[in-house]
């Protein structure tokens, strides 16, 4: 090839590059002709042919064999290229494929391209674009640098052939008589579509668009949620997400139901660099339903408003670097609207526990600050109780009882948190200073305030041999300030005045008292782990021992314990030196926690661990209610036993034991098999606890899931919880599901057996499904 003709192989393919960048949507590449400046290195042009000529001196060009020519991001091959200067034409033929700087690839037989690089036709024209998904049309045009136009089009994100390169039906595609790409838009419209589920027509659309595969982020419809029940009848969620910024979006998700009608929905996002914001909410104005009559023994149901609402809410904002300020909050307007709508919070504003579920909302919002060792957070706290109704033969068996009541539910109002670790090391320990504020307020109630300032030290060593040694030590106090101690904390069952000031065992006869509680503790822990190999497997022991001592009789009857009701003893709180959840109560007296873990790794894949523990006292205490195993001076025993099979088979185990009489008071199990086919899960739950004063029950629960993978893409599975209690089922669930590459499937059908005042049981089957990239 002579170098006049190196030249123009450059400004052939320079043209072509360009030209083909115009069919995918690309900026059109500038190229240089003849007698220009040479280009750049952006604009350079790599270029190989088996052999480029011309038959006469002002005739067309060609380039032939395994033509390939690269243009930046951009690559190009076809077996042949022509260009006509008479006419400003390129043309590409044969096997012409080109892949773009996103990895988007067109395969065409044959591309045709005008002069100003803006339009150009494309035949048996296909297309690979981002998410695998895939577009082929019989001819293409390209007008004006932004639309391209294809004429019987054919448009899915399924695999189109199987593993052995055969091709296949897929599972769905739109066959559609005209398709737009409109890369200003960023759409896909369809004119005259069908959307197949393999290989057969279900539905015609006039007109249908989508967001175009490349885009992230795009306005448009969801895939809809569809179910029935014996509650709401048919309904419907059709959610359209709205993307109204790089920052913020919202999606809009009215639910249809038969029995209520709509339940507007919406949850709005915003996210910046500063910081985020979730807000979610819906109404219903539903129709009032007849109050059923009370049962004896519970209480009477409350009605049910016509308008019914909810409101979610989740954010930050930074200020600075070191302040920050938070909130979550989640209210509704009344207690069973939850569980009538089946509303759950979801995406950013999802819990890792619902606390829907428990019975109980909490809004919280936190101002912080925080600096190298410092650290302020100052909290409010509102609660929304969700129970409904509750055994009058189980209160009077505690003689009281809580009953979710908003004129008694305290409002924290605030709650002042405070930390400084000094440094450097004191005594060859760590010291710290704490100080907690909490101010409770109620509408009919008592009103209290707490402060509690600590100062602590702890040091570890370890000596040569191994042993492990803590040493710590707390000196703490705490004061009290209570008001309108004649309205009681609680509200009895049966009377329409709060409880007498008896109902706390107060020494005070005053509507006011103030309270002081010096409460010091010191304490050292020893503990020692072992570690060896036997016969290939690997052996682990550590015997544990805590010793503690604190001032006895620190729980006065006149303090009121409003945030350490209630406490799971465990293993894993076993050497807490002081058990009590809150502040209000205090671990006092002297004791030993006393403990021993183990542990064996066989080679054949079996691991065996376990644990057990138990605490001794030189005195009872009583910082804990009696149900919870411990105060006395011997606690129940609590453990650990888990054995596993690699990651396929295995069993763990939770458990507290009467340590007189042998009865198991608290057992938590979970056995769990996995396999490519089968996944089970089995769990066991039993508490004896009996305190109703703090919605506390005897429950013994028994929970089964598994999943079978039928074949490669459909699964069924089911779910069945059991009252064990009341012998009585409490929900099941079964379903059926189909998921590959491009789409999922899923039919639920759920028994809820739970019923409340208001509320009976209920039957549902829900439908859903995504078509990814076209709605998903």
């Amino acid at each position: 090839m002579t170098t006049g003709n190196r030249q123009i192989a450059r400004l052939l393919a320079s043209t072509i590059l360009a030209g083909a960048s115009a069919v995918l949507g690309a900026p059109a590449a500038a190229f240089q002709a003849e007698g220009e400046s040479v280009p750049d290195e952006a604009g350079r042009v790599l270029f190989e042919a088996d052999s480029v000529y011309r038959d006469e001196e002002n005739g067309p060009i060609f380039a032939e064999g395994d033509v390939r020519a690269y243009f930046g991001d951009r690559y190009l091959r076809a077996d042949k290229l022509i260009y006509n200067p008479d006419t400003d034409i390129v043309i590409a033929e044969g096997n012409v494929s080109i892949t773009d700087a996103n990895l988007e690839t067109a395969f065409a037989g044959r591309v045709e391209l005008s002069g100003d690089l803006r339009d150009g036709i494309a035949e048996n024209f296909s297309a690979l674009l981002e998410d695998n998904a895939r577009l082929a049309a019989d001819s293409v045009i390209r007008e004006q640098g932004a639309r391209t136009r294809l004429s019987r089009a054919v448009y899915t994100s399924c695999n189109v052939c199987n593993d052995e390169g055969e091709g296949k039906t897929p599972t769905w595609r739109i066959k559609s008589l005209r398709v737009t790409r409109d890369e200003e838009r960023k759409v896909l419209r369809f004119h005259h579509a069908f959307l197949e589920i393999k290989g057969v027509p279900i539905l015609y659309a006039p007109y249908l668009q989508t967001p175009d595969p490349s885009v992230e982020r795009q306005s448009g419809f969801l895939p809809p949620n569809i179910g029935a029940s014996s509650r709401l009848g048919f309904n419907i969620e059709l959610p359209y997400y709205l993307a109204i910024s790089n920052h913020q979006d919202a999606t809009f998700f009215p639910k249809y139901t038969a029995a209520d009608g709509v339940l507007w929905q919406g949850e709005w996002r915003r996210r910046g660099t500063q910081g985020y914001h979730v807000l979610s909410g819906g109404v219903i104005d539903s129709p009032n339903e007849p109050e059923p009559a009370p049962q004896p023994n519970t209480i009477t149901p409350e009605s049910t408003p016509g308008v019914r609402w909810h409101i979610f809410g989740r954010g930050y904002r930074d200020f600075g670097v070191n302040w920050r300020a938070s909130y979550d909050f989640e209210r509704v307007s009344d207690k069973e609207y939850l569980r009538q709508y089946d509303i759950e919070r979801r995406g950013d504003l999802r819990q890792e526990l619902d606390r829907g579920q428990t019975r109980q909302l909490r809004s919280n919002a936190r101002l912080e600050w925080q600096r190298a060792r410092t650290r302020l957070a100052i909290d409010t706290y509102l609660f929304q109780g969700l129970r409904t109704e509750q055994s009058a033969a189980e209160i009077a068996a505690q003689g009281l009882g809580r009953i979710d009541d908003s004129n008694t539910t305290p409002y924290v109002l605030p709650l002042i948190d405070f930390k400084h670790d000094f440094r450097p090391k004191f005594a060859g320990g760590s010291t710290s200073v704490t100080a907690n504020l909490a101010s409770l307020y109620r509408v009919e109630g008592i009103d209290s305030q707490r402060l509690t300032t600590a100062v602590s030290w702890n040091r570890d060593a370890i000596t040569r041999s191994g042993h492990r040694f803590n040493v710590f030590a707390e000196l703490r106090g705490d004061l009290f300030a209570y008001q309108d101690l004649d309205l009681g904390t609680e509200t009895c069952f049966d009377a329409s005045a709060p409880c007498a000031v008896d109902f706390a065992g107060y020494s005070t006869t005053d509507t006011t008292d103030v309270v002081a509680r010096f409460a010091p503790s010191v304490g050292v822990e020893w503990s020692y782990p072992l570690t060896r190999e036997l016969g290939g497997a690997r052996l682990f022991l550590e015997p544990r021992v805590q010793l503690v001592a604190s001032p006895s009789s620190r729980n006065s009857s006149d303090i009121i314990n409003e945030d350490s009701q209630s406490i799971e003893f465990d293993y894993a709180g076993l050497f807490d030196y002081n058990k009590a959840t809150g502040y209000d109560a205090f671990e006092d007296g002297q004791r030993i926690n006393i403990g021993v873990s183990a542990s064996a790794i066989l080679p054949i894949g079996v691991t065996v661990e376990g644990a057990v523990g138990q605490q001794f006292r030189a005195q009872d205490t009583n910082a804990f209610q009696a149900s919870s195993g411990l105060g006395e001076e011997s606690s129940d025993i609590v453990g650990t036993l888990n054995l596993r099979y690699k990651n396929v088979v295995g069993v763990e185990n939770r458990f507290r034991i009467e340590n007189k009489s042998g009865d198991i008071q608290r057992a938590e199990s979970m056995a769990y098999f996995r396999s490519k086919r089968f996944r089970a899960n089995l769990s066991y739950v039993r508490l004896n606890e009996e305190n109703v004063a703090n919605n506390l029950r005897r429950r013994e629960e028994l929970t089964a899931r598994g999943t079978v993978q039928v074949t490669d893409h459909w699964t069924v599975g089911g779910a069945w919880r059991l009252d064990l209690e009341s012998d009585r089922t409490i929900r099941q669930d079964f379903t059926v599901g189909y998921e590959d590459e491009c789409s999922t499937f899923g039919v639920t059908y759920r028994r809820d057996r739970t019923r409340s005042a208001n509320l009976e049981p209920d039957n549902a089957v829900l439908l859903t499904f995504t078509l990814k990239s076209l709605v998903d």
